[in-house]
């Protein structure tokens, strides 16, 4: 197998910039051959643990950070992340989108704006690695030798020439449209390389190739399929060396994504991310949040996914209700509009809720309407965003606060609660957990505060979302 002789670091928020094929030029499929678990028409339930990045399984779990320190960085990255994609869809209207002839997808921003965490097993004999989960990336990549300058990480780097299930996709004739199908470029010498590039001028590198994962099932069994498609980087010009994981586990949809390669389905089952030790972060075969293909749950209320442009999962928001109140806001201010701007994305990645100002606005009204006549307002604001914020205890001073409903096209509704709805920033202040966005034409954003205690269901191909409310413990009882 040609792996690159020059390589360095690598980086840890995923982002291509240049042309990979729309999905529907090539749909790449799980491998069913004789080697292969194949995925039976029996449901699989094919699962990746999950681990919250604060919770105690996380090598970012800092015992000591503070419920403002963990409230600011939250914010911080859930506004950072909102800006990115509002400028990430300016960039591609534009042209600026794509920037060179390697293969790409858009610009992830900082990682530590990025909620979650999962270990992956590839390679034969197996080999650990630690990526972060992102619903804004489409490529599953991590760091392999040769790497003379790879950022620090917790498993041991990837040993490609060690793995006997490894393989470079080919760029020989024959073999050079494979390549190019996903998006890759051709060196004679080096084989099918990816490059991802970022706006802060950061870079990472190296080659598209095949190897097995292996997943956990409910019956505490292993299932072993081929992953067609993954990044082996081996180059990278980083701004930080302060991470710990592999690489990223892309959720965004394209046809290089795990997601289309394990048949376009996949579901996610959040609990209490508030709750460090909440059950869904320990490593129980009972408690699986990630699951692919066929076994991924599809229960619940029915939501259509009305585009899946630069990868991510839009939704229609129709409305807002505050208990048996629905606000006064013009549904039309959360679509996707024709320009490509604005819309509505269901994205775990983002921890907070970003609104539309056009929502944002008359929900903080109303919040205001209900709390000031018995909490006292302080300040507080992140990156210049003034937060709604009073003096109080969420548990003590909300207990009678009404439900906020998120009303979906097709009758599905996302209900926030108020460990939902509201932030304690420290023992005396809480914060409305929504942050506005910058302009009216911004994207609202659906993040992992307003999905706790759902399983969301993505149907890809059936252009569905399922939604229920559950305890994720109950959906292996």
């Amino acid at each position: 197998m040609a792996i690159p002789i020059s390589i360095s670091r690598c980086l840890f928020f995923l982002l291509f910039i240049a042309t990979i094929p729309s999905s529907s030029s090539l749909r790449i499929r799980p491998s069913t051959n004789s080697h292969d678990t194949p995925i039976a028409s029996k449901p699989r339930k094919l699962a990746i643990k999950l681990i919250h990045r604060d919770s105690i399984l996380s090598p970012y779990y800092n015992p000591n950070a503070s419920p403002l320190e963990l409230t600011r960085n939250a914010i911080e990255a859930s506004v950072a992340r909102a800006r990115y994609y509002n400028k990430r869809i300016m960039a591609r209207r534009s042209g600026a989108y794509v920037i060179n002839e390697d293969a790409g997808a858009p610009l992830v921003p900082d990682f530590l704006g990025l909620a979650f965490l999962a270990n992956i097993t590839i390679g034969e004999p197996a080999s650990e690695q630690l990526v972060m989960v992102d619903t804004a990336s489409t490529l599953l990549w991590i760091q392999c030798t040769p790497c003379l300058t790879c950022q620090r990480q917790i498993p041991l780097l990837f040993e490609p020439l060690k793995s006997s299930t490894y393989s470079n996709i080919p760029c020989t004739p024959p073999g050079t449209a494979a390549c190019t199908d996903v998006g890759g470029k051709c060196d004679p010498t080096n084989g099918c390389l990816f490059r991802l590039s970022y706006f802060d001028r950061t870079e990472v590198s190296g080659n598209l190739a095949s190897e097995k994962l292996v997943f956990g099932t409910s019956d505490d069994g292993k299932v072993t399929i081929t992953i067609k498609v993954f990044g082996c980087a081996h180059e990278n010009r980083a701004l930080t060396s302060d991470n710990q994981q592999s690489g990223i586990l892309g959720l965004g949809y394209d046809n290089i994504s795990l997601t289309e390669q394990l048949g376009g389905k996949f579901s996610i089952c959040l609990g209490d991310i508030h709750d460090p030790n909440y059950p869904h972060n320990k490593l129980s075969t009972l408690l699986t949040l990630l699951i692919f293909g066929e076994g991924a749950v599809f229960e619940g209320d029915v939501t259509p996914i009305v585009s899946t442009q630069d990868g991510f999962y839009y939704v229609t928001l129709d409305g807002i209700s505050v208990g048996e109140e629905k606000l006064n806001i013009d549904p039309n201010v959360f679509k996707l509009s024709s320009s490509g701007q604005g819309g509505t994305i269901l994205d775990t990645g983002t921890t907070m809720m970003t609104m539309n100002r056009g929502g944002y606005d008359p929900l903080q009204n109303k919040v205001q309407s209900i709390l000031n006549g018995s909490l006292q307002r302080t300040d507080f604001s992140i990156e210049g965003i003034p937060m709604l914020c009073y003096n109080g205890e969420v548990d003590r001073d909300l207990s009678s606060f009404p439900a906020v409903s998120l009303h979906l096209a097709g009758g599905a509704d996302i209900v926030l609660d108020t460990h939902s709805m509201f932030r304690q920033v420290n023992g005396v202040a809480l914060c409305m957990a929504v942050a506005p966005a910058d302009n009216v034409e911004g994207m609202t954003i659906i993040g992992a505060f307003a999905q706790q205690s759902y399983n969301v269901g993505y149907d890809i191909a059936a252009g569905k979302v399922y939604v229920q409310r559950i305890d994720c413990e109950l959906l292996e009882s």
